[in-house]
């Protein structure tokens, strides 16, 4: 008799994989982690036709997913405006940050959250350098950026760390 491989099995084997890519990608800007995640656990439900990982199980992760999203760019977004840095500011750390990833990205696994951490204080110091003229301000905001940026990846990381302790509660019961 040939092997023919159970496409259900194989479907939780990849979503357990991605589950696992998406905590990596927490840490990774280019990766979006929460959804990386929660994509896993929509193909391990799939593979396991919805029987212990329901609907809305997934509509709760999915859920998380947001929340975790906007509590991270909340807090980088909050941390770099309390030093009286401007939405142009923020916006310059984005820009870095992804420019930063790219150039960077080259470099396996951790190219890419340094180039997205220099590229965004970079990004930060240039756009302050540009409003206000004094490098103390500028050197203020991306030191209020990185603290922000620090808190927000912890929260984020909390955020994936329910969302794997919901799918492993689910899917082994």
């Amino acid at each position: 008799m040939p092997f023919s491989p159970n496409p259900y099995g194989t479907l939780q084997v990849v979503g357990v994989l991605l589950i696992l890519v998406g905590l990596v990608g927490v840490f990774l800007p280019i990766l979006p982690g929460l959804l990386t995640i929660w994509l896993g656990a929509l193909i391990w439900a799939i593979g396991d036709q919805f029987q212990r990982l329901s609907w809305p199980i997934l509509l709760g992760m999915g859920g998380l997913v947001i929340v975790g999203w906007a509590a991270n760019w909340s807090m980088t977004s909050y941390f770099t405006r309390r030093s009286s840095a401007s939405w142009m500011t923020v916006a310059g750390a984005i820009v870095g940050g992804l420019i930063g990833s790219l150039l960077l990205g080259a470099l396996p696994l951790i190219g890419s959250l340094v180039g997205a951490v220099i590229g965004g204080v970079a990004g930060v110091i240039l756009v302050e350098l540009l409003r206000a003229r004094q490098m103390r301000a500028a050197l203020r905001a991306s030191r209020d950026y990185l603290v922000g940026c620090a808190l927000g990846q912890m929260v984020e990381l909390c955020f994936a760390l329910l969302m794997i302790a919901l799918f492993v509660w689910r899917a082994t019961s």
